[in-house]
């Protein structure tokens, strides 16, 4: 008899918005997101060894780093290849930093990433926002394999001044209006199941 363990990676965001660390109501958005196939191609490089041997070699040392919010949506699937209307979080940059992360349980790994009052707004009254996307890199940039490159003029493999990076995960939602007022905070749980 053939038992299969089927194992998944569930991912849950949380995302809500406040001021002066006040919940702001009706701002809260929940819900599953979508690995896209970057991520999934992640994933799957994070298990096994690029080569074993006396000096093993992996495939990658990217890692979830950082996170980029957007104004426009798509469909939540696997072949997203950015973020459909990406809005710069500071006046030079798409990508933020993610600034934590915390293992809740054994099989939960959850990022998160405070958007704060002069990001997103810093040269505009109000901007909706209604997609979000976490990015996987690396910093210092490792030898480890080709993707693992830095991009020119960065230590990171990604460049967070253009819009197009491929996000590892992606989460439409219903728009939000982000003012100078308000802080967003991401958080974002990938959970074994």
């Amino acid at each position: 008899m053939l038992f299969r363990d089927d194992i998944h990676v569930q991912s849950n965001v949380f995302l809500c918005m406040r001021e002066r660390g006040k919940l702001v109501p009706g701002s809260t958005r929940e819900g599953h997101n979508v690995f896209t196939n970057t991520g999934r191609n992640l994933l799957s490089k994070l298990i096994a060894w690029k080569t074993l041997g006396s000096t093993d070699l992996a495939f990658t040392e990217k890692r979830l780093r950082w996170m980029g919010m957007g104004s426009g949506t798509q469909l939540e699937v696997a072949n997203v290849s950015q973020l459909n209307s990406p809005v710069l979080i500071t006046p030079s940059r798409y990508l933020v930093e993610i600034q934590s992360t915390e293992h809740p349980t054994s099989t939960t790994a959850r990022i998160i990433c405070i958007f704060g009052v002069s990001d997103i707004t810093f040269s505009q009254g109000v901007v909706e926002l209604s997609e979000v996307g976490a990015y996987a890199d690396v910093n210092p940039a490792d030898s480890a394999g080709d993707e693992d490159s830095a991009a020119p003029g960065f230590t990171t493999a990604l460049d967070p001044s253009i819009g197009t990076n491929a996000p590892s995960a992606y989460k439409a939602f219903e728009p939000i209006n982000k003012t100078a007022d308000y802080t967003i905070e991401v958080r974002w749980d990938f959970r074994i199941v």
